[in-house]
């Protein structure tokens, strides 16, 4: 069986001009995750554990909504509210895992794909420093080389930053970028 899941190196970076100058960038990774692959990864990798602790860890409770659900049953439940039918097809979740214990995740991303493999919504899940926790839900009308969605803010996350803004969010899907596949 071929594994879709993967791991992506980059950089973080954050400016602030306002109300004071701060600046900071440092190297970080993300797991890409098959929702379907996480009890397979689990047990053929001894660094990362699903749902119980290790060096590396995802735990279901540290995304969605925040139970103990599985997080596919949990996104499929959201997806559907907002009157998107995935009709079973991947979700895939970008996210920073728990390290030695300690999840530090202020965004995670799921993928959602249609039986035919479409990508058919991403759903941003954007966590602030209260243990809060709020998803945006965005269909994708046209995924061409790269997906350029809008939404206005609905969730307190800094004390910098008006809640009287949007996301403009820009990304590369992981179907559109090459990527190093976990083995």
């Amino acid at each position: 069986m071929t594994l879709s899941s993967a791991i992506y190196v980059g950089s973080v970076m954050h400016r602030r001009l306002h109300p004071r100058r701060h600046h900071f960038s440092y190297r970080a990774f993300w797991l890409l995750l098959d929702l379907d692959e996480l009890d397979e990864l689990s047990s053929s990798l001894k660094w990362l554990s699903y749902n119980r602790p290790n060096l590396f860890s995802l735990y279901d409770s540290d995304h969605g909504n925040g139970s103990a659900t599985p997080l596919r049953t949990q996104i499929e439940r959201q997806v559907a509210e907002a009157g998107i039918d995935l009709a079973g097809g991947c979700i895939q979740l970008l996210c920073m895992p728990r390290t030695f214990g300690y999840c530090f995740n202020p965004l995670s991303i799921f993928f959602c794909h249609r039986e035919n493999g479409a990508l058919a919504a991403v759903v941003y899940q954007v966590h602030n420093t209260f243990a809060q926790r709020h998803s945006y839900i965005i269909p994708v009308r046209d995924s061409g080389e790269a997906l350029h969605q809008r939404c206005r803010k609905h969730f307190y996350v800094s004390p910098f930053m008006d809640m009287d803004l949007r996301y403009d969010f820009r990304i590369v899907g992981p179907d559109l970028q090459p990527s190093a596949v976990v083995p």
